[in-house]
């Protein structure tokens, strides 16, 4: 199920662009543009793409159980496993590792 989650997030952050963002979070980007914030630029677009790609994969495993908090999906067959999807960042791998370290889970990442 690991390598399934993961080719998927890969094949679909490969389709993100900002035609992909709401009109709520395309207001807020251009605002920190116009201030010429641009770490916070990159930091919007950055969760943007994270939520769509998230949204993406719920809808295509639908099978899974997904998770508000905590570990965000989980197989429910038995001896399934824990899955957190995240982007490929050193610093959101840290996050999530020090933030779930009672937990073993696979990290899928984009």
């Amino acid at each position: 199920m690991g390598d399934e989650l993961q080719a998927a997030a890969n094949r679909i952050a490969k389709e993100w662009g900002p035609d992909k963002l709401t009109p709520a979070e395309w207001d807020v980007i251009e605002e920190a543009r116009k201030l010429g914030n641009h770490r916070s630029v990159a930091h919007l677009e950055g969760l943007a793409r994270g939520r769509w790609v998230h949204r993406r994969l719920k809808s295509e495993f639908q099978h899974l159980v997904w998770n508000q908090r905590g570990v965000d999906v989980v197989d429910p067959r038995p001896g399934g496993c824990q899955y957190e999807v995240l982007s490929g960042t050193v610093e959101n791998f840290g996050v999530h590792g020090r933030r779930m370290s009672g937990e073993l889970f696979r990290m899928i990442f984009f």
